[in-house]
């Protein structure tokens, strides 16, 4: 007479079968996942070009004027989406390259949110000495030697005579 195993099984082991079973299920679905993107991303992640930035090093914001490492720069304050900001850029690129011995020239964007609290549209403070005090006009121009303010030149045309625009 053979024997005969019996095996019982209660709810609690068919239960666990069944998460087994739904598990290995489911780790196959994200390996077979995982496996059909990396053939096919393989392809056109090879067609991508890579591009460096760079980091400009004469775009200013009013906190840092004061903290270049130049002894002695000009700092031009404007709005780039005024009608005029084509104008100082022009002039202060025709001073780097004309001048004799030019210093640095930092450009400070006026509309740039960093620098919003310091854009005023009239009652400018040019006796300012510190970034607290500053409240520059439209075209200003800030001649700062060893962290210093030591001239506030406002207006186009003067700028363009202090930076010996002919």
């Amino acid at each position: 007479m053979k024997k005969q195993k019996i095996v019982y099984q209660t709810e609690e082991t068919q239960e666990l079968k069944k998460f087994f079973i739904v598990l290995v299920i489911v780790v196959l679905i994200i390996v077979a996942a995982f496996a059909l993107s990396s053939i096919f991303l393989k392809e056109t992640a090879e067609d991508l070009t890579y591009q460096t930035g760079s980091v400009s090093t004469n775009i200013a914001i009013v906190g840092t004027i004061l903290n270049n490492p130049e002894s002695e720069y000009y700092v031009l304050a404007y709005d780039t989406e005024s009608k005029d900001a084509s104008a100082y850029v022009t002039y202060a690129s025709y001073y780097t390259n004309n001048a004799k011995d030019p210093i640095m020239i930092y450009y400070l964007d006026l509309s740039s949110t960093f620098n919003k609290p310091y854009y005023v549209k009239e009652g400018s403070n040019p006796k300012a000495k510190t970034v607290k005090d500053l409240k520059m006009l439209n075209g200003t121009l800030l001649h700062i030697k060893n962290g210093k303010i030591t001239e506030y030149i406002e207006g186009i045309d003067k700028i363009a005579e202090a930076l010996k625009v002919e």
